[in-house]
């Protein structure tokens, strides 16, 4: 049974992180990277400053490459690609091309040269980076999302489909159990070999970029993604979120774990500002039950537009796969008709004009 290791880390003083994901390294079953080609995955949902909690730390991402430069590892990718991603991919705001300019790693740019992967029915556009690596290291951040509850290291890869190539698939996937099952064969087709979440700081509330930091001074890593995002929805106090009950329906017993070191449940935070009040896997068999029969359950909000603090710069609108939404007068409008409450434009909003109540 794979470990999975939980640590204190109080800040992002480049040392203390170092020394707590040396310590995570050596208590799981870490892959063996000398002479190989290692591609980092993290969080990078926009460019954004660490501060605000949207995306991995640079100081994590850059102590694991430090780790991984010790242990002799041949090249090193950093590479994602944001939801609306402008240019080329240069994440300075996070300081994540800062660590690949200090590290000497290649910063990779999903979206340039992306292969075509046959993903279950649907032929989807991948990064090439994942061609070109032996070892897959998924480097994600504890926050809330809209419609997964929580985005872990399993949604993380969903970041290596390609820019605007991710909102199409919302609509090949309209529910939150159906957009689990996507997302795992996503992540299977990724084939991720060792995960590190950093929840030093983490994000509650409307996240996965509108939400509030909330300091939780944690460290997770382990070759058990599933455990590792299960470990974050306890952390967080949900019973589960769809992308864990999806992974234990397909695969019974994947989340089982030894911890180490604490235990999701030494370090759970009751007052968590959470996205629902959490599933079972009995609700959401349920909720496909009734739909199947003709019965409608699904009783999400869809999103409404704050006018007053919207910028209209358009981004929500490119965004939306059903094209649901339009400039009416000066004002951003939903045909609830067409909306499937995938909450892209919520996701995708600068300006935090977007709420989902």
């Amino acid at each position: 049974m794979k470990r999975t290791a939980i640590v204190r880390c109080g800040s992002y003083d480049l040392k203390e992180v170092h020394g707590s994901l040396t310590e995570i390294i050596g208590a799981t079953e870490f892959p063996e990277v000398a002479g190989r080609t290692v591609l980092v995955k993290p969080n990078v949902l926009s460019d954004s400053a660490p501060e605000k909690a949207i995306t991995t730390h640079p100081a994590v991402v850059e102590a694991l490459v430090m780790i991984l430069k010790d242990m002799g590892a041949g090249h090193i990718i950093i590479g994602d690609s944001p939801g609306m991603q402008a240019g080329r991919f240069n994440p300075k705001a996070s300081g994540i091309a800062d660590v690949a300019a200090r590290t000497g790693a290649e910063l990779a740019d999903f979206a340039v040269n992306p292969r075509i992967h046959q993903v279950g029915s649907l032929r989807i556009p991948m990064a090439e980076a994942l061609d070109r690596a032996d070892i897959v290291i998924s480097a994600a951040k504890l926050k809330t999302h809209q419609l997964m509850y929580a985005t872990g290291v399993i949604k993380n890869l969903f970041g290596t489909v390609p820019g605007l190539n991710k909102s199409p698939l919302h609509l090949r996937a309209r529910k939150p159990e159906e957009f689990a099952a996507l997302i795992l064969a996503i992540f299977r087709e990724a084939h991720v070999d060792y995960s590190i979440m950093d929840a030093i700081v983490g994000m509650e509330g409307p996240g996965p970029s509108n939400g509030s930091p909330r300091e939780i001074g944690l460290l997770i890593g382990g070759a058990n993604p599933y455990a590792i995002d299960k470990a974050e929805a306890r952390i967080m106090g949900y019973r589960t979120v769809p992308i864990v009950s999806r992974a234990e329906e397909e695969m019974p017993g994947c989340t089982e774990t030894e911890y180490p070191f604490l235990s999701p449940e030494e370090v759970r935070i009751d007052d968590f500002s959470r996205i629902g009040k959490g599933l079972t896997v009995g609700s959401l068999f349920l909720a496909s039950l009734l739909s199947a029969i003709g019965i409608r359950s699904d009783r999400r909000p869809f999103p409404s537009f704050q006018h007053r603090t919207c910028r209209r710069c358009g981004k929500c609108i490119e965004v939306c796969p059903a094209k649901a939404l339009s400039l009416t007068d000066g004002k951003v409008t939903i045909d609830k008709e067409r909306c499937i409450r995938c909450y892209c434009c919520h996701e995708m909003c600068p300006f935090d004009a977007i709420k989902v109540k």
